[in-house]
């Protein structure tokens, strides 16, 4: 056998060995593929292709499985203005959010299930720490909402609000840790929307948020305790931890008992426009100042616009009717109540209520 044909067959063998070793490369990548796959690791890798896209990229998703409970999420419409993200399986996970610029969203106080003060159940909590932003959590649902002014007129405010409900495997919502993840993924948010936006005002605070304030909203102060929002009014009461930067502060005054009476509320930046339209007597704090029947309002003019501050009678279910007023409780209430709240935010005294 001559020396070329020895050459032709060990070509022939090492071509074989390429190509068997190439197959079995082939047949591995498939197999890893497969695996891929049926372990659910290209549906994981999607979803979070698509997180890394909500809301046009806008919205902090670092915290939102843990916050929700849920193992997978999936993000839809690329529109800040309407987008969710939420748990493409049987999990009932899910958060809706709303970031715009210039006008603020149609329901702004409806989203965030705080368009009824006339109830006198839904107090708002401020996110602290620097941050002009405020929440409220239930065990299973949330709402979030922050405001910046980026510039000196209405239509530069830039507004992020959003709401959450949890999987019902996942933390309840309102334990301290799930609300400060909350308040993170908010002011996250507005943080990459104001770099994105060009917010004059820059990000909404400074430092990460490790704890929020406590949820005191729910407790019932005596006359002379209270040391937030309802701070120095003379009566039993339902108070928020007060923090300077909070778009909305409220106060609910009650009796002895803890029967609700009269809420006091004040708004600043977009809320003050969301408060006139969205509530049922917004339609009254049109004025400056005025009254009667046991709603009163005032307001303050800040750099960044109006501030609007009121008390009203609450609603008694039982008997279908508007409490009684108290014209002296009320307007004694409201001047102390403003005054503080304006002090904070670095406002003005508020314009002195005229009388009934």
């Amino acid at each position: 056998m001559s020396t070329q044909d020895d050459g032709a067959r060990g070509a022939h063998g090492m071509r074989r060995k390429l190509m068997t070793g190439a197959s079995a490369v082939v047949a591995l990548a498939l197999i890893g593929a497969g695996v891929f796959y049926a372990t659910g690791g290209y549906d994981d890798w999607q979803a979070d292709r698509s997180l890394d896209r909500a809301c046009d990229g806008l919205l902090d998703t670092s915290e939102l499985k843990a916050l929700l409970g849920a193992d997978r999420l999936h993000s839809k419409g690329a529109d800040p203005a309407h987008c969710s993200v939420s748990d493409p399986g049987d999990g009932h996970a899910s958060l809706r959010v709303e970031i715009t610029r210039g006008a603020a969203p149609a329901r702004l106080l409806g989203t965030l299930r705080r368009d009824s003060p006339h109830i006198g159940g839904t107090l708002m909590s401020p996110v602290g720490n620097g941050r002009p932003a405020i929440l409220k959590t239930s065990a299973q649902m949330a709402a979030a909402s922050g405001a910046l002014a980026c510039g000196p007129g209405e239509s530069d405010s830039l507004t992020v609000v959003m709401t959450a409900v949890r999987d019902g495997s996942g933390t309840a919502l309102d334990q301290p840790d799930q609300r400060a993840r909350l308040a993170r993924a908010l002011a996250g948010t507005l943080d990459r929307t104001a770099e994105q936006w060009h917010c004059a005002s820059g990000p909404a605070g400074s430092g990460r948020i490790t704890t929020v304030p406590d949820d005191t909203t729910r407790t019932l102060k005596t006359a002379g305790r209270t040391t937030g929002t309802c701070k120095g009014i003379a009566s039993s009461a339902y108070e928020a931890a007060a923090d300077g930067p909070a778009p909305v502060e409220d106060c609910v005054l009650a009796d002895a008992s803890g029967t609700r009476l009269f809420q006091l509320s004040a708004y600043y930046g977009p809320y003050v426009k969301a408060a006139r339209l969205e509530t049922v007597r917004g339609k009254r704090f049109l004025t400056e100042a005025g009254g009667t029947d046991g709603v009163y309002w005032t307001t303050s003019a800040c750099k960044d616009g109006a501030a609007l501050f009121s008390v009203e009678t609450l609603f008694d279910e039982e008997k279908k009717d508007f409490r009684p007023a108290d014209p002296k409780l009320q307007r004694a209430a409201l001047k102390t109540f403003a005054e503080n709240s304006a002090k904070r935010h670095g406002c003005p005294s508020p314009r002195t209520l005229p009388t009934d």
